[in-house]
């Protein structure tokens, strides 16, 4: 039996419901959520020369990060977790230039990748979804409008705290961000693919579907 920790790589467009995923998976095997989005932002808040060099590519800039940082920020998420848990990494690789160093990352932590797992999704159902996400500033709470929120605008139902959307959920700036995970993200699908790790999941169900669908397959390989 491999003795090696199990590392996970979630893909798919916004609104496939990765974040869910990851969490699900972190209760079913104990796994840590590496969200790469998150580690990548909370770096360039910090008040250092990297940290405002980081910054400035994503916030002033609006560039894809390099790989050779998000190599870096990989590994050091990879060190906080320790070497004996299993992680899911979420966020990366972006882009087929980030394949390499992604892999060395997960290798050189002492785990093996399991599955890449991407969670499909269609434009549609990506702006349907995200165009009903909101958070709460004050109680930093997930909220999905015509469930949690009766209508946009309206304050946080648990804390009443102001509920907004991110200023790129609009119906346009999803369909821009969808075109960027078609252009970028999809050569790293089909390199997975080829590779024989990738787990094609359709993502137009409930979370939980996709969860008990991801573990029926994973029972198999």
């Amino acid at each position: 039996m491999d003795s090696h920790p199990d590392a996970y790589i979630l893909l798919g467009p916004p609104g496939s419901g990765k974040s869910t995923q990851a969490d699900l998976f972190g209760r079913e095997f104990g796994a840590a959520h590496i969200d790469m989005g998150a580690a990548l932002r909370a770096a360039a808040g910090e008040r250092t020369p990297f940290g405002e060099a980081l910054s400035d590519i994503i916030n002033k800039r609006r560039e894809l990060v390099p790989d050779g940082i998000v190599r870096s920020i990989l590994e050091n998420e990879l060190k906080r977790v320790g070497p004996s848990r299993p992680v899911v990494i979420d966020g990366a690789p972006r882009r087929e230039s980030q394949i390499q160093a992604v892999l060395s990352a997960i290798h050189g932590s002492g785990r093996e990748l399991r599955k890449a797992i991407f969670i499909d999704l269609s434009e549609a159902g990506s702006v349907e979804r995200i165009s009903k996400r909101f958070s709460c500033a004050s109680c930093g709470r997930k909220l999905i409008l015509g469930s949690d929120l009766p209508a946009a605008g309206g304050p946080c139902p648990f804390c009443g705290g102001v509920a907004s959307q991110r200023a790129d959920d609009t119906e346009d700036g999803v369909r821009t961000r969808y075109r960027i995970f078609r252009e970028e993200t999809m050569p790293v699908i089909s390199h997975f693919k080829e590779e024989g790790t990738l787990l094609h999941i359709p993502g137009d169900q409930a979370s939980d579907a996709i969860f008990k669908e991801i573990l029926s397959a994973l029972e198999t390989v």
